[in-house]
């Protein structure tokens, strides 16, 4: 049973030992989870996290063009991020943190070796409303 569970990542791994280069990933590419929220989609991010006991909260922002993501501002500390198939990993942007987000406003803090759990939001959510209209309800004239 191992052989048959094994078989598909010896596949792809030898399919994966070409020379060519894959093109670089950015943030705007990242589409995990369609009908979820997307980190960055409408703005910066904030972070929040309970970190000994105390709620901390953290800003990031794309900067330098989308290459990379910098905390507090597009002029604050610039660090890197990358994609794996549940979150966007974001590293040094705040010193000894690595923040995975995932779509829809969770994820996991990882700091000195553990994993925290988070809550992220856009600082700057869409500025339309969705138009619905309830059936159910009846017009008080009649």
């Amino acid at each position: 049973m191992r052989t048959v569970f094994a078989l598909p990542f010896i596949v792809l791994s030898a399919c994966a030992g070409g020379t060519t280069q894959n093109p670089a990933v950015t943030v705007e590419d990242v589409t995990f989870n369609l009908f979820a929220d997307q980190p960055f989609d409408t703005g910066p991010v904030t972070v929040l996290t309970a970190e000994h006991g105390d709620l901390n909260s953290y800003t990031l922002v794309l900067c330098r063009d989308g290459a990379q993501i910098c905390s507090g501002s597009a002029h604050g500390r610039a660090g890197n991020y990358a994609v794996n198939d549940t979150h966007l990993v974001i590293s040094g942007a705040y010193s000894g943190r690595e923040f995975h987000l995932s779509p829809g406003g969770g994820g996991f803090l990882r700091k000195g070796g553990q994993d925290l759990p988070l809550a992220w939001d856009d600082d700057n959510p869409p500025s339309f409303l969705a138009v619905t209209r309830n059936w159910d309800v009846k017009d008080p004239r009649s």
